[in-house]
């Protein structure tokens, strides 16, 4: 029942709200909560509703509410405050009411609040619907997609979930059984066999089931009449390990690259030829994902001298050594080009500035510190330069963006050369 119409609802909430309205008067309250620019203190609250009893017209506090979902004020927050004047409220009418009009008043507050919930949850799944939307057409814009075709039909599966809540409807629920959705079944089949680390292959399949169990719960709740909040909250957690999920299956469609596009014959990285279309793989599958990326630019100091003294044998050995160092430091998902004769190019999956300049590092140490092995070992050294791309940062992906982003990765690994070399810029 809407809590705003009856009469003798209306009549009950506005004596008691204008009754604690008066008694604060002279005492104003010194509780306040600030978020960005809202506001979300229960007199803000008390203020909206008085004048919605008194116009008649309960929209403008559906606006405020609105307009705090918009703000990113989580709704936990907003309930609390609201919960802080039911609170006053009931104290009060205790002192001057009956119990019964007291039980009265408290079931009004649980219909309002489920109300203001409501707006929260429509907010919110139209946000997470755009956002989803978004995030499946840049996994559709991809020319490769290898494995990535599973983050696809999650975001598809993620897309009738939201539709089916904004029905309340439970016909129209995707595949609430893990083992049954298409990811589900790659990940209990082919995806176990590319997975040779099997407490990754236990941590992604938890991952997987806690995200299927959330939804059920989603659904067993749906027709509750109360359930904005709940449903709310468990949409919050579902995005969460929906993004968790689509981060996994990029870091493993990036192993799946490596295994099957061709190789440079010495090294066996990636040829330079596939960059071009795998940072522009990289790029929307970090738009979807909302995960940054990093790009490392490295190649070895004084190669040439290297070459010149000890002969191009040596060279190639030294080449090859370093490849093994590169692969015994990085992880399976990340991806390695050689971009040039002693040059090459490490694309980082959901890794940030901090965390690549850290591997750089590492990995700088471990050629510095492992001369190559010979009748007379060869100390090497090599120089770094690092770059992050952030998903915000860019809108549209063309090969003109990717020259310019290689560019100011390869200019730090100048200005690394240019500051006395063996170094990360």
């Amino acid at each position: 029942m809407n809590p705003w119409s009856t009469p003798q609802s209306v009549r009950l909430l506005k004596t008691h709200l204008s009754r604690l309205a008066a008694s604060l008067r002279n005492a104003p309250p010194d509780e306040a909560i600030g978020i960005d620019s809202v506001t979300v203190a229960w007199p803000r609250i008390l203020e909206c509703m008085l004048l919605a009893l008194d116009s008649g017209v309960h929209d403008d506090c559906h606006h405020l509410v609105e307009e705090m979902a918009d703000e990113g004020t989580p709704f936990m927050l907003f309930s609390h405050q609201f919960g802080v004047l039911r609170s006053l409220l009931v104290k009060q009418v205790l002192d001057t009411g009956t119990l019964a009009e007291t039980r009265r008043l408290v079931g009004i507050f649980d219909d309002i609040e489920e109300e203001f919930a409501s707006v929260y949850l429509r907010v919110f799944l139209n946000r997470l619907g755009t956002r989803n939307h978004l995030r499946l057409s840049h996994i559709r814009a991809l020319s490769d997609k290898n494995i990535l075709s599973y983050f696809e039909s999650h975001l598809e599966w993620v897309d009738q979930l939201v539709k089916a809540i904004a029905a309340r409807d439970t016909t129209l629920m995707p595949e609430l059984n893990p083992m049954c959705c298409q990811f589900g079944g790659w990940l209990n089949g082919e995806g176990a066999d590319l997975i040779r680390d099997q407490s990754h292959l236990a941590q992604l399949r938890k991952l997987h089931e806690a995200l299927h169990h959330v939804v059920a719960e989603v659904s067993t709740i749906m027709d509750h009449r109360r359930a904005s909040g709940p449903i709310y909250a468990l949409l919050k957690k579902t995005e969460v390990y929906s993004l968790e999920l689509g981060n996994e299956i990029s870091l493993l469609n990036s192993i799946v690259i490596m295994s099957v596009y061709n190789k440079d014959p010495l090294t066996g990285f990636l040829n330079r030829r596939f960059l071009d279309r795998v940072i522009i793989n990289q790029m929307e599958v970090a738009k979807a994902t909302e995960s940054p990326f990093s790009l490392v630019m490295f190649d070895v100091d004084h190669f040439k001298k290297l070459n010149d003294r000890h002969g191009h044998e040596a060279g190639d050995r030294a080449l090859e050594h370093i490849a093994a160092l590169v692969r015994d430091t990085l992880r399976q998902s990340d991806l390695v080009f050689r971009y040039g004769g002693e040059e090459f190019l490490l694309i980082l999956p959901s890794t940030n500035h901090a965390q690549a300049h850290l591997l750089a590092e590492r990995l700088r140490l471990r050629i510095q510190d492992s001369p190559l092995p010979g009748e007379t070992a060869i100390t090497m050294s090599a120089s770094f330069g690092v770059t992050e791309i952030l998903p915000p940062s860019y809108n549209v992906v063309d090969k003109q963006l990717i020259r310019d982003i290689i560019a100011e990765c390869d200019g730090k690994l100048y200005a690394a050369k240019r500051h006395g070399r063996n170094r990360v810029v």
